[in-house]
């Protein structure tokens, strides 16, 4: 397995990747995931410059392994492996998210507003814990990545596309503002 230094898109010849569930990962290929934890944070850190998360599918590893900061800080960033995640409740939270491997698109979703996680930690150790506000948001949509779905595949998505990059980050802006205000 080979990891792209870039993010594949839904746009890409090799987009398979991103829509094929990852298998569990045992601890024979425990190597392979501390390799490829470590590409995720080289190409969030310095090709994206920044993200609330990224997972391995993006850079063509099918691997069910991702980074995401609970709180918008580079400091906090998690490596989260073989996760499982359940909603708490029935409560929804609504908002737009966007996407590296959804390019020019910011997609209005419905996520749960709470979830419990399981996890092993880049040491292998067990993480359970309830997460809600950006934590649930940014947990789920990594979680869709290792499930082989997007952002525009969700039942309720209502996507809104844009014709070049500029206008894309405008309104993006108003988006983290939003999210800002919410969380």
């Amino acid at each position: 397995m080979t990891a792209n230094l870039s993010i594949i898109t839904c746009d890409d010849h090799a987009s398979a990747c991103l829509r094929t569930p990852s298998p569990p990962l045992t601890r024979e290929n425990w190597d392979l995931a501390l390799e490829t934890a470590d590409k995720l944070l080289y190409v969030r850190n310095t090709v994206l410059k920044g993200g609330a998360g990224l997972a391995a599918p993006q850079i063509g590893i099918n691997l069910p392994l991702f980074i995401y900061t609970p709180d918008r800080t580079t400091e906090n960033l998690q490596v989260v492996i073989n996760p499982k995640c359940e909603p708490i409740g029935e409560e929804k939270v609504v908002g737009y998210e966007a996407c590296f491997s959804v390019p020019l698109r910011c997609t209005k979703i419905h996520r749960s507003a709470k979830v419990r996680v399981k996890y092993q930690n880049r040491e292998g150790e067990f993480i359970e814990e309830e997460l809600d506000g950006f934590a649930a948001k940014v947990f789920q949509h990594e979680m869709d990545h290792v499930r082989g779905s997007l952002t525009i595949d969700h039942e309720t998505a209502e996507v809104m596309t844009f014709p070049d990059e500029s206008s894309f980050k405008e309104y993006m802006k108003s988006v983290v503002q939003e999210d800002s205000k919410r969380y």
